[in-house]
C-alpha cells in the first residue's frame, strides 16, 4: 500500500491531538481520489480504537407501531402519502415488546429501542411504551432507548421516570437537504425534539440515512449539525430503494461510497459512537465486516423497520470477523 497521504495524515493527527476537523478540512478528504481511501478507512480505525477501543457496540429494535404516517418523507415505506406494501398495525401490547425486548437480551446486544411510526405518540400509545419501559426495566439489563417522533417535555419526563435512558430521533439529512425529503415538518422540529430529550436527561442516539441524493458536501453538513447538537451515538442507514415510494428507483451507494462516508463521519465526530443499521447489508453485502474498518464501533442486528435483517449467528459472526480488520 502506498504511504498515507499527507491530508489524511494532518487530519488524524489533528484530532488524535484532541482538534476537531473543520467542514473545509473534511471536503478536502472527501475529494481525494478513490485510490486514497484505503488510506482514510485506516485512520478512521484508528480514530475509533483511540476513541472507542475494541468494545462493538450492539442493538436491536421493535418496529411496534407500523404505518400509516403522516409524513411524506420521501424514503419511508410506512408513509400515508406512498402506495408501499409495508405491514400496517396499531400499537403493539406491552406483552409483546417485552418479548422482543427479552429476546434481544437473549442475542447479547446493549441497547434495545421501542421505535414507532407517525410523527408523534397519543397519550394512551406513550403509557403503553412507559409501562413496556419499566418491565423491561425489571426483567433485563438492556439500555432501553425508543424512538416515537416529537417529544414534548413532558413526553420526555414521563419516559425517563419509566426507565428509559435514551432518545433515538434521526434528523435524516443535511439541514441543506431535508426540504427535497420531506415537506410536511420542519427540521427545526426534530432539531428540538432532540434538545428536549436532552434537556430531560436522555441520552441522544441521532444520525440519518445516507444515498438519498445528497453530495458530499451535505453528508459532511449533516455530520457537522450532530457535532454541534453534541450528539453521543450516531446510527448510519443506507438507502434501500422502496417500490412505491419516490426514491423507488434510485441507486444503491456502491461499497466504496459507504465505506469513504462512515470514515469521513468518524473523522468528524471521533468521540461519538457510529452504530451501522439499515441497509447495511444490500449496499455492502460481503463487505459488512469492513464498517469496524471504517470506523464503526458498533452495528443493529436483527430486523429492521419493514425489512428483514439477517440471522443472528451471522451478524455475531461479522463482529468477530470485524476484529481482526
Amino acid at each position: 500500500m502506498h504511504p498515507i497521504h499527507s491530508r489524511i495524515h494532518a487530519a488524524l493527527e489533528l484530532v488524535l491531538a484532541g482538534g476537531l476537523l473543520s467542514g473545509e478540512q473534511a471536503e478536502e478528504l472527501a475529494r481525494l481520489p478513490e485510490r486514497e481511501t484505503p488510506g482514510l478507512l485506516l485512520a478512521a480505525r484508528t480514530l475509533r480504537q483511540a476513541f472507542h477501543g475494541e468494545e462493538r457496540h450492539l442493538c436491536a429494535i421493535t418496529n411496534a407501531r407500523s404505518g400509516r404516517c403522516s409524513e411524506n418523507c420521501a424514503f419511508c415505506a410506512q408513509s400515508s402519502h406512498w402506495p408501499t406494501a409495508a405491514p400496517v398495525y396499531p400499537m403493539r401490547s406491552v406483552a409483546e415488546i417485552v418479548a422482543q425486548a427479552e429476546r434481544a437480551a437473549a442475542w447479547g446486544v446493549r441497547c434495545f429501542s421501542i421505535v414507532t411510526s407517525g410523527l408523534r405518540l397519543t397519550p394512551q400509545e406513550r403509557d403503553t411504551v412507559c409501562q413496556a419501559v419499566a418491565e423491561v426495566r425489571r426483567r433485563t439489563d438492556l439500555e432501553l432507548a425508543a424512538s416515537l417522533g416529537l417529544l414534548s417535555d413532558d413526553d420526555a419526563c414521563a419516559l425517563r421516570q419509566a426507565g428509559l435512558t435514551r432518545y433515538h430521533h434521526n434528523l435524516e439529512t443535511a439541514p441543506s437537504y431535508f426540504p427535497a425529503i420531506c415537506s410536511t415538518h420542519d427540521l427545526a422540529q426534530d432539531i428540538a425534539t432532540v434538545r428536549t430529550a436532552q434537556a430531560q436527561g436522555l441520552a441522544v442516539c441521532c444520525g440519518g440515512i445516507l444515498g438519498l441524493g445528497e453530495s458530499w458536501s451535505q453528508r459532511i453538513e449533516l455530520a457537522l449539525t450532530l457535532r454541534d447538537l453534541g450528539v453521543k451515538r450516531v446510527p448510519l442507514n443506507f438507502l434501500t430503494p422502496i417500490p412505491g415510494t419516490p426514491l423507488a428507483h434510485s441507486p444503491l451507494l456502491s461499497p466504496h461510497d459507504a465505506l469513504k462516508s462512515i470514515a469521513l463521519f468518524r473523522m468528524l465526530l471521533p468521540h461519538a459512537g457510529i452504530v451501522i443499521a439499515g441497509g447495511r447489508g444490500r449496499v455492502l453485502g460481503d463487505y459488512q465486516s469492513w464498517i469496524f474498518l471504517a470506523g464503526a464501533s458498533g452495528a443493529m442486528v436483527g430486523d429492521y423497520l419493514t425489512t428483514p435483517g439477517r440471522d443472528i449467528n451471522a451478524d455475531l459472526t461479522l463482529v468477530e470477523l470485524g476484529k481482526w480488520i
